[in-house]
């Protein structure tokens, strides 16, 4: 299982969680299929699981790893969305 940024030419960035980049594409195209535009357009790179993101809770900012942030869903499918990046 891997970790996975996913974006439509920089727009609605997710970090996916996935076994693979073509699995992680493919639920990337499933969450945005209302949006989608040119698929050549999407990007799919692979982030480390120790990647800290910036989250804010109850308005301060907080730094969290990737592997902290899918760890504390209460849904551990795989794949799943991580984190939305903007």
């Amino acid at each position: 299982m891997k970790y996975y940024k996913v974006s439509n030419s920089g727009l609605n960035s997710k970090v996916i969680v996935a076994y693979s980049g073509y699995e992680a594409l493919g639920f990337y195209l499933m969450e945005i299929d209302d949006q989608l535009g040119f698929v050549d357009d999407i990007d799919v790179e692979e982030v480390d699981a120790d990647e800290q993101v910036e989250i804010t809770y109850t308005g301060y900012p907080v730094f969290k790893t990737l592997k902290e942030l899918y760890q504390e869903k209460d849904f551990w499918a795989v794949p799943n969305v991580v984190v939305e990046v903007e």
